[in-house]
């Protein structure tokens, strides 16, 4: 079963909105990679938690028993802001990694700027994200 942004698993009732759609999100690529209900939920909410915590955002709503307020992250844990992504360069034939609006590596081999990028996600702890030739994302790795 997959869930939806209205349909979704009770124990992520509590999570802010931004939180349970990435819970959401990673539950069901679980599934879709034959990871069991149950674990597939304990997994998607531990990693959204993770990643709200990277970001400083509210992982729980406000009165409900759970985590108020600004996660913060131990200054080991906090990467830079913006994610690292991956994907086929629009204007030439190649391959280009991103950071916000920067451009951190470019290649015409895709391996060579995923490689490239994963160093530099490494470095500064946070995610990198890999799309394919249609923009779609594929894989993401988490550094922090």
């Amino acid at each position: 079963m997959s869930w939806t942004y209205e349909d979704y698993p009770t124990s992520m009732k509590n999570l802010t909105a931004e939180v349970r759609r990435k819970a959401i999100d990673v539950a069901n690529a679980l599934l879709g990679d034959g990871y069991e209900e149950g674990r597939a939920i304990a997994i998607a909410t531990a990693q959204s938690e993770k990643w709200a915590k990277r970001r400083h955002k509210q992982i729980a709503k406000k009165n409900t028993g759970g985590t108020t307020g600004q996660a913060v992250a131990d200054d080991a844990e906090k990467g830079d802001e913006e994610s690292i992504h991956v994907f086929a360069d629009p204007e030439e034939s190649g391959w280009i990694a991103t950071q916000g609006q920067k451009r951190i590596a470019q290649g015409s081999k895709k391996a060579d700027v995923v490689d490239k990028a994963k160093e530099k996600a490494k470095a500064q702890k946070t995610e990198l994200c890999i799309h394919n030739k249609q923009g779609d994302l594929i894989g993401e790795r988490d550094y922090s």
